[in-house]
């Protein structure tokens, strides 16, 4: 099983990415990405000195990074590029919403995998973003290009637009809303269950099931909230609600790659849509990496991207168990969470492995 999560500079230029990968004690592919739109956001800046020494320094346990992009400045981006290029660094380019289409041509005569960026501050425009992505795919399919779509897992655009790779943290913000993101195969489409809600729970109880998640506590008041359970009820309680969605968004990448079945780019072997998944926290990360590693081998690979540290490492556990197709990469800001998710994911394959369940 290989363990796939993605990085960002911004969050991990201080991070032991070596350690992470040795922690796990397997497979890992590294998405590298700069978190110049998280720095932008905060303002703060990157410099391209800086995000070159990184790369190099890890471009043995990176396997796929993104370019250093300026936001609103497809030409200071370009040169990046060329820059980072010029130091002996392979990065996927970035095309911007609003930058013109003259520059996404000029991309896709040079580059067969590009990433899709810009798209997180239109989130309340989805059909204009959508129309946006349409056309953006128009002018690939003239060259053979594929996309990465950063920050874009709204499942009526994954479904209809064959993404090479997505990447998202929708998985891991119903705990922020106190809900469940559940996948239901038969009908193809995202369920969401409000917890401590009896009826939603009796209303989704197989589903829930399904995604290792207990009914009876799903609908108990205060599921996992803290303040009003005991530590093992909480942690107990707190894994559902991580780990549920970590499998609904990996059967969701299986289905994906199912339906798109996307070719891969010259220099890289797996087919698509890979599904990255993002989240703040680490804690969610690992939690869903616990889960995960019980799930049989569907044939996707998922790539959950990650903020903080303990959400990585939950996620980290989960993920261990797929091996093939769609890819999720766990993105974490903070160097401890990814660490534990490590361990925790290499913990918990030797474990499966004791008992008959290799990995």
């Amino acid at each position: 099983m290989t363990f796939r999560f993605l990085v960002s500079f911004h969050y991990h230029k201080e991070t032991d990415l070596q350690a992470i990968v040795d922690a796990y004690g397997g497979p890992c592919e590294v998405f590298a990405d700069s978190g110049a739109f998280s720095a932008a956001t905060l303002g703060a800046t990157i410099k391209r000195a800086d995000y070159a020494a990184w790369l190099h320094k890890w471009r043995g346990v990176i396997t796929t990074a993104a370019t250093l992009d300026v936001i609103g400045d497809p030409a200071a981006t370009h040169r990046n590029t060329l820059a980072l290029e010029e130091q002996g660094l392979s990065v996927l380019p970035v095309f911007h919403v609003g930058s013109p289409w003259e520059r996404l041509h000029e991309l896709c005569k040079q580059y067969r995998y590009i990433a899709l960026g810009g798209m997180v501050p239109h989130a309340k425009k989805p059909d204009a973003v959508l129309r946006w992505l349409v056309q953006c795919f128009k002018i690939a399919r003239e060259y053979g290009t594929v996309f990465h779509g950063f920050g874009q897992t709204r499942f009526a655009t994954i479904a209809a637009l064959p993404f090479y790779s997505v990447d998202s943290s929708a998985w891991g913000s119903g705990s922020r809303y106190g809900q469940i993101s559940l996948w239901d195969e038969r009908k193809a489409k995202l369920v969401t269950v409000q917890v401590s809600r009896p009826d939603q729970a009796r209303r989704y109880a197989a589903l829930l099931r399904s995604h290792g998640a207990d009914p009876a506590a799903v609908g108990r008041p205060g599921f996992a909230v803290a303040k009003q359970r005991t530590r093992e009820q909480y942690e107990r309680e707190d894994l559902m609600m991580r780990g549920a969605p970590a499998i609904a968004y990996h059967r969701l990448g299986q289905w994906l790659i199912r339906r798109h079945r996307v070719p891969a780019p010259p220099g890289w072997e797996r087919p698509g849509t890979a599904m990255y998944l993002a989240d703040g926290a680490v804690a969610k990360l690992t939690q869903a990496a616990q889960v995960l590693r019980d799930e049989e081998n569907r044939g996707t690979h998922m790539y959950l991207a990650e903020t903080a540290p303990v959400n990585l490492h939950k996620a980290a556990k989960v993920i261990a168990r797929e091996d093939e197709g769609t890819q999720l990469y766990l993105a974490e800001a903070n160097p401890r969470h990814l660490h534990t998710i490590a361990k925790a994911i290499a913990t918990d394959t030797g474990e499966a492995s004791r008992k008959g369940n290799p990995s």
